[in-house]
């Protein structure tokens, strides 16, 4: 099938016989921006203010079977931020990944987000809260004679889990928090 029109073929708006007038200047380089700061940016998308935090600490209680909770907020949660529970704990062996981006205890493989029955999995809000707040973590899993301490900054573990009394389920604290967007 074929089309015929009287009006003459319009050139495209960028097509012009015209020449370019040269740029004003040179346009910006683009660049890989530093790690630290694409986390502190992610830290933005996932937790928006310190309440956002709170919001994700007390899930991951509820995911980890708790029956009590315990939260304590210091200045709007700027200064300090608390978090205790009474559930399993996390497994010494896993602390050191922890707090690193994409870690998480809820899925294994793309197919597990079929049957995901807990209220996060993405691995994310742990390792932002990093990036914006000193965290420490405290906590015990059932048949442990002691807990173990541990400190994060920047989603790396600041040093290696130190033996402590702890009671059953895991303390998060998070201090300091720094603009985060």
């Amino acid at each position: 099938m074929e089309f015929e029109t009287s009006e003459p073929p319009t050139s495209h708006p960028m097509e012009t016989d015209e020449p370019h007038p040269p740029p004003l200047q040179d346009p910006p380089r683009i660049h890989r921006l530093d790690e630290s700061v694409v986390n502190r940016i992610a830290a933005g998308e996932v937790i928006q203010r310190p309440v956002s935090a709170v919001k994700e600490l007390v899930e991951n209680s509820l995911d980890a079977g708790s029956t009590s909770i315990h939260v304590s907020v210091k200045d709007e949660g700027l200064k300090y931020i608390q978090v205790s529970d009474d559930g399993y704990g996390i497994r010494y062996e896993d602390l050191p990944i922890l707090c690193e981006r994409h870690t998480t205890s809820k899925l294994s493989a793309f197919e597990d987000l079929q049957s995901i029955k807990s209220m996060g999995f993405r691995g994310e809000a742990l390792a932002s809260m990093t990036y914006v707040a000193h965290v420490t973590v405290t906590t015990i899993t059932s048949g442990q004679l002691h807990g173990y301490r541990v400190s994060y900054r920047d989603g790396v573990m600041e040093h290696e889990p130190r033996a402590c009394a702890a009671v059953k389920g895991t303390q998060i604290v998070t201090v300091e928090w720094r603009r985060c967007s």
